[in-house]
């Protein structure tokens, strides 16, 4: 990737060095009217002349032979990785024997000795006394009397009398700097 940038680079710097002397201009002589510029207004040359002249084209064919392709047969060697059983001497002090675990199975018919029956105790549950009881008081209904509401006449009203800080505020009729009246105007005539 380096080597790429640093290609890019010299090869950038090679066209600016040739862009300069391409568009390097002499400096315009007083006698010039161009001041160095060209000029696309002036003559006849190609855009509005006539081109009448008679000129003769030769044709030239050549012909040349092409060769036909055909196949051909390319014996190539390529590699394999065959893999080829190598003796290994292992060194062993005793040959030992691999016992493999298989379930045999026996189909004989063994006698078994079942005895007659025999009685067999049954335990009865015997009734314990419990001498700590709980006793727990649930609550029931009672009668419970009502008061009946009655009357009760003031003979006399009691009045506090205690003193309040208020203030009075004097309403001005004057609406920025001129009075305003409050009489009623007819609205014709």
């Amino acid at each position: 990737m380096k080597v790429f940038i640093v290609l890019f680079a010299v090869l950038a710097l090679a066209l600016c060095d040739g862009e300069t002397d391409a568009n390097k201009k002499d400096k315009g002589g007083i006698v010039e009217l161009s001041n160095g510029y060209d000029q696309y207004y002036g003559g006849y040359d190609g855009y509005y002349g006539n081109d009448y002249q008679h000129q003769v084209t030769n044709h030239v064919t050549v012909t040349k032979k092409v060769a036909v392709p055909y196949p051909v047969a390319v014996e190539k060697q390529v590699p394999v990785a065959v893999k080829v059983p190598v003796p290994v001497h292992v060194e062993k002090q005793v040959p030992y024997v691999v016992e493999k675990k298989v379930p045999v199975y026996i189909e004989k018919k063994v006698p078994v000795h079942v005895d007659r029956p025999y009685p067999v105790p049954v335990k009865v549950p015997v009734k314990v006394p419990v001498y700590h009881k709980q006793v727990v008081e649930v609550a029931k209904p009672y009668p419970v009397p009502v008061e009946k509401s009655y009357p009760v006449y003031v003979k006399e009203p009691h009045y506090v009398h205690k003193t309040v800080p208020s203030t009075v505020h004097d309403h001005d009729s004057t609406v920025y700097g001129s009075s305003v009246g409050y009489e009623h105007k007819p609205l014709w005539g």
